[in-house]
């Protein structure tokens, strides 16, 4: 996690077998999947509550490597004393 430019960035990687290019552009969309179980809502589900934040997800991912997926959400003011 980092926090910096008024926001706070979270990211998750994992080192599987990535996401091929012709999907990356669809992934946030409801109901798209490439398994043959599950229902394709995560991620649209997710990208939807970070949207609501104010925030927004980033995707980086080279199949045959792994994927990254950054939040971006702002930085929640200070509490007042």
């Amino acid at each position: 996690m980092q926090a910096e430019d008024g926001e706070v960035r979270i990211l998750f990687a994992d080192t599987g077998q990535g996401i091929p290019k012709e999907s990356q552009d669809r992934i946030f969309n409801p109901f798209f999947t490439t398994r043959s179980e599950g229902t394709g809502l995560g991620l649209a589900i997710t990208h939807r509550i970070i949207q609501g934040h104010g925030g927004r997800i980033e995707v980086d991912s080279r199949p045959g490597e792994g994927t990254v997926f950054t939040l971006h959400l702002p930085q929640p003011a200070a509490a007042s004393a």
